[in-house]
């Protein structure tokens, strides 16, 4: 990631002169080119031999900032604070690497040491730039948003860099950019170069130890994965300034790149394709002599060739902007040292209004995802998203981090005794936080659902007739699955269960709900934007073994789970569905909605067609309460075929209680299958076709 120039630039011109009695040539054109290691190991001996050379002390408190070893930088910049009656820029850099460490009350105290009529011009801009940094961060952490970001762990990130990540259409896949020991040689900044390495997500959602992408390795060039297209058959990467495409082969290898028609003679750092493989937005630094990238577009044109790039002015700033990501409802997020920063790159977001061409003024997104930090490579599928940081709490210099946007968690289940069937009622149980406290009460049936703040450590407590049988401290572990919602049932007694772990379902209350956002459809044909499916996210939270109340998980399918044999009716097939219900609950899901409109289309037009509407329950419950909730659950989506124009005299309800199960009532998953409503086909005697 490259920084701004001008301040190093600002420095040889208030250097030079003083130091050149030292030799420090080499330094400048080291810092020059923002290579801090090898500047650094000009400055070690020259400090090493005269203890107080506070100029040489103050420029490896700049350089070891730069490098994110921000408790080094803050010793030697109070070693070399004699140089500040020398010249003030001293305290502007000094708020800078406070501010770039997440220290923003001490970089606004630094800050204001600086008397601005005693700085030269050159040095006023930056003295401005930093002091709104300071103060937006102000603003921004103060209003943090109800999101969770977690770091992807260490067989992701370790103490090098670790950046610039695509992810799989199944969430389950990473590539990304590693710099770090042990991966090629040294370059000539003085770190190891770029590594393509790739990680999967393994049974327990967790990462797996990431290797080198085969096919990509090099130990002298940058390398870093861009986009993944086309069902992730296609990748778009970066190497030595510029940016190529290269296809996944039958064989599993990956082929030849080729270079995009968008590469120049300068630097050409990130790109995004869109618009059905038509559009590109990239970041680049061809047009200015400063380095610092800007970014544009390019569209394909009705010949077949791609027109003239042209700068997107109302983004673009005299400072970085870098890492374009379309999500798939059009919105353009994009890392930026401008704008309203916080000092680093921050992550904004911008639309484009159709009309006028113009893309609207970029919003921060604010914290936890900004910090005063960079954060940077921002991308987005459905609920969850990802970015790189260099946040001090991270493994090493830069992290990749996951957000998971939801604010608040739901838990839900029942309270039984270890027979699986003993329910118990009116039982308190409390979630307790930091600094409130949830609870719910069971019902005749042991039922309870109780919503929560999202918290990272809380104390479960559950209390039978004003007496705790359950109390203990849990941590919150962030989990994803795409094909079960989650239950939580708690046993009284002394069920001697193995360690289990609780599930909560997440819920956003968000104005803009992730996956409501419309997905772009992948094609071979043509590039287009492959997002995922609707995933959903579950916490877990880590629990030991206990005697008086163990857990177990029960999981729910969604549709894809278990398939319906297709029926034919004449000349059309169509295969009904199977709606899988939430424990204890009879709303349908909404992901169900598209096939109950393709099964009321097919009745509306074959009236001559009779189908049976059946509800089923798992074995939890009595008799009577098992009959009525098959009864609840058959009569909502009877009333939605109804209210969708089917005609009653079609339609054929019963309710099955528990006594039709499809798996065994015996087991957590199994449960979840006999949770459910069928449609299927009968004839004029109600006989099953």
């Amino acid at each position: 990631m490259r920084r701004s120039a001008f301040l190093v630039v600002a420095l040889f011109a208030v250097c030079t002169m003083s130091l050149q009695a030292q030799n420090l040539n080499k330094v400048y054109g080291a810092m020059d080119e923002k290579d801090w290691e090898v500047a650094l190991g000009y400055l070690e001996p020259i400090i090493k031999k005269k203890k107080k050379n506070y100029e040489a002390k103050w420029l490896a408190a700049i350089c070891h900032s730069k490098r994110y070893r921000f408790e080094k930088s803050y010793a030697l910049f109070q070693e070399a604070l004699p140089f500040a009656e020398e010249d003030p820029v001293f305290w502007v850099t000094y708020a800078e690497a406070y501010l770039f460490g997440g220290q923003v009350e001490d970089a606004e105290r630094v800050i204001r040491r600086v008397k601005q009529n005693d700085l030269a011009e050159y040095a006023k801009s930056e003295y401005f730039r930093i002091f709104n940094n300071i103060q937006n961060a102000r603003t921004l952490l103060a209003s943090p948003k109800e999101i969770i970001v977690k770091n992807l762990g260490p067989n992701v990130n370790t103490s090098g860099q670790e950046y610039s990540q695509v992810v799989t259409a199944d969430q389950r896949g990473i590539f990304f950019t590693a710099r770090r020991q042990g991966l090629g040689e040294v370059s000539d900044d003085g770190i190891f170069y770029e590594q393509v390495m790739t990680a999967q997500m393994n049974e327990t959602d967790d990462w797996n130890k990431d290797s080198p992408l085969e096919g990509y390795a090099s130990d002298d060039t940058f390398d870093a994965p861009i986009q993944l297209l086309d069902n992730d058959s296609t990748l778009i990467t970066f190497r030595e300034d510029d940016l190529y495409m290269s296809r996944l082969g039958a064989n599993g290898v990956w082929g030849e790149r080729e270079k995009l028609p968008i590469n120049t003679s300068k630097w050409e750092a990130h790109a995004f394709i869109y618009n059905n493989g038509n559009s590109i937005i990239y970041a680049s630094d061809f047009e200015n002599n400063v380095e610092n990238s800007d970014l544009y577009i390019v569209h394909k044109l009705d010949n077949g060739k791609w027109s003239k790039p042209y700068a997107i002015e109302e983004l673009n700033t005299p400072l970085n902007e870098d890492a374009p990501f379309v999500a798939g409802d059009g919105t353009l997020y994009f890392a930026s040292r401008g704008h309203d920063s916080m000092g680093g790159y921050d992550i904004f977001s911008t639309r484009l209004d159709t009309a006028s061409g113009v893309f609207s003024k970029p919003e921060n997104l604010g914290a936890p995802i900004n910090l005063p930090t960079d954060d940077t490579f921002f991308t987005l599928y459905g609920k969850n998203a990802y970015f790189s940081s260099s946040r001090p709490e991270g493994y090493g210099e830069n992290d990749i981090y996951r957000v998971i946007l939801f604010n608040k968690s739901q838990v839900q289940g029942k309270l039984l005794g270890c027979d699986n069937q003993t329910p118990f009622a009116n039982a308190k149980i409390s979630v307790v936080g930091k600094e409130d406290e949830y609870s719910a009460t069971t019902d005749e049936y042991g039922v309870y659902s109780m919503n929560m703040p999202i918290e990272n450590d809380f104390t479960l407590r559950v209390e039978q007739n004003g007496q705790v049988v359950y109390e203990k401290e849990h941590t919150i572990r962030v989990l994803f699955r795409d094909e079960f919602d989650i239950e939580q049932d708690f046993f009284i007694g002394e069920c001697d269960r193995n360690d289990k772990e609780i599930y909560v379902k997440m819920i956003n209350s968000f104005d803009l709900d992730p996956t409501n956002v419309p997905v772009e459809s992948p094609s071979t044909e043509d590039v287009v934007i492959p997002e995922p499916e609707e995933e959903s996210a579950a916490e877990v939270v880590e629990d030991v073994k206990e005697e008086v109340v163990s857990a177990e998980t029960v999981e729910q399918p969604v549709e894809k789970v278990a398939e319906a044999a297709p029926v034919v009716a004449e000349e059309e097939l169509i295969e009904l569905p199977i709606v899988y219900f939430d424990f204890d609950k009879q709303e349908i899901k909404e992901r169900y909605f598209e096939r109950l409109n393709e099964a009321a289309d097919l009745l509306k037009r074959r009236t001559d067609l009779r189908i049976m509407v059946a509800g089923h329950t798992d074995s939890y419950g009595t008799d009577p309460y098992n009959v009525a909730l098959g009864a609840r659950r058959y009569s909502k989506v009877y009333n939605y075929l109804v209210n969708k124009g089917v005609n009653k005299d079609q339609l054929i309800v019963k309710t099955f209680s528990e006594d039709l199960p499809i798996a065994s009532n015996r087991t957590t998953k199994g449960r979840a299958f006999n949770r459910r409503v069928e449609l299927y086909f009968v004839d004029e005697n109600g006989q099953r076709k």
